[in-house]
């Protein structure tokens, strides 16, 4: 699993071994928790409960700067680090453009840095790698104007970036909806795409972000609430004169969008559905991150059971693939096939159960939610024709 908010968080190192009986266990969780806890099935369901739900973790920097001169940069070996893909590398005082890799050995990797865009990097900074590659907002990360507007949410006000098409603008708005745990700076990537296309963008924020109203729990709901702060944005959306709308999700942004749509009759104001790597079965998808981390399956099973208790919902609920043969307006589908945050092949069986309705974009190698970084031109030509189409 990638490294910081991309989806959900997990153990850093592999478990090898689990002991039948054993008196601890320590797990490192990529929120940077390390916890000593009885390995009774129990415990180890509730923390495992708890990484999925938690709002609130320690950063963990993994990756150090081993060697930093012009515009070249040595780092720690990792499967990202070595991935020639556009990714920022951000520590806690910065953040930088990571350009292209230049040379690989056993241990470090040698990469060009496009930009940094923030703070001093040096020899001997810590920090970790993300596909967001942009920080700050539309206008000083992608030259974008655009209006720092409040949504009226069911928890308090909800910041939201309006952003105005490059081009005549039409009655037609997109709402952009991040990730669990990821910044509103998610949606940069295609933002230029999204304003080329003649629709006004809102890129809202949900409870439980840093500059949003928490929830009374703290916790994540994958959705199950978040929804109604979609909700809240679509109702912005049409007092503003929006005539219909195009919903935008990525991750638990698109399990959000998902759950939405069991709850809302839309009634002809929803035109289109754009998913990357959407979280279409959160059963399957823990059960793929516990299988990584080699946890026992009666774990898992627990942590799956204090989800649902915690949440108020039954396993049915985070499955979103019988929704499919509800679905009534076109679905854009970015799924990449060596996603190792979000089970693919869910959003796949929701796809070809949907056929009519979707144009399924498959990828490998890019990871979660890195469609756009595995080739630009390629996803945001995907996404450009698709919103012609409708």
């Amino acid at each position: 699993m990638t490294a910081q908010a991309e989806s959900l968080p997990a153990p850093v190192g592999a478990i090898r071994k689990w002991p039948r009986r054993a008196a601890y266990a320590g797990i490192a969780g990529a929120a940077g928790l390390a916890v000593l806890l009885p390995t009774g099935t129990a415990g180890a369901g509730w923390l495992l409960a708890g990484q999925v739900l938690n709002v609130n973790g320690t950063r963990v920097y993994p990756v150090r700067v081993r060697a930093y001169a012009g515009n070249r940069m040595t780092l720690t070996r990792t499967p990202d680090t070595a991935r020639n893909i556009p990714l920022s590398f951000v520590w806690a005082t910065g953040h930088a453009v990571l350009g292209d890799v230049i040379s690989v050995d056993r241990a470090t990797v040698t990469r060009e840095v496009a930009q940094v865009t923030r703070g001093a990097l040096t020899t001997g900074v810590r920090g970790y790698t993300s596909g967001y590659v942009f920080e700050g907002d539309p206008s000083s990360a992608r030259g974008l104007p655009f209006d720092e507007v409040i949504v009226p949410g069911e928890l308090g006000p909800l910041p939201a970036w309006l952003v105005p098409p490059t081009g005549p603008a039409d009655d037609t708005w997109i709402i952009a909806v991040h990730g669990r745990g990821a910044p509103r700076g998610e949606a940069l990537r295609a933002l230029p795409t999204l304003a080329a296309s003649g629709h006004r963008t809102l890129v809202v924020s949900y409870r439980n972000d840093p500059d949003a109203p928490p929830s009374s729990d703290h916790r994540f709901h994958l959705g199950h609430t978040e929804w109604r702060d979609v909700k809240s944005a679509i109702d912005y959306a049409r007092s503003a004169g929006a005539r219909d709308v195009i919903l935008m999700g990525w991750s638990m942004g698109g399990a959000a969008i998902l759950n939405l749509l069991r709850e809302w009759n839309h009634d002809g104001f929803l035109r289109a559905l754009v998913l990357d790597c959407p979280v279409v079965d959160w059963n399957e998808t823990l059960r793929m991150n516990a299988r990584q981390l080699n946890v026992p399956p009666v774990w898992t099973w627990t942590a799956l059971k204090l989800i649902q208790h915690r949440l108020g919902v039954g396993g049915a609920d985070l499955d979103y693939r019988p929704l499919a043969a509800r679905l009534d307006v076109p679905t854009l589908l970015y799924v990449d096939h060596d996603d190792r945050t979000v089970a693919p092949a869910p959003t796949v069986d929701f796809a070809h159960a949907a056929a009519e309705h979707v144009t399924l974009v498959e990828t490998r190698e890019a990871g979660h939610c890195r469609g756009w970084n595995l080739d630009p031109s390629v996803y945001e030509q995907h996404l450009a024709s698709f919103l012609k189409s409708v």
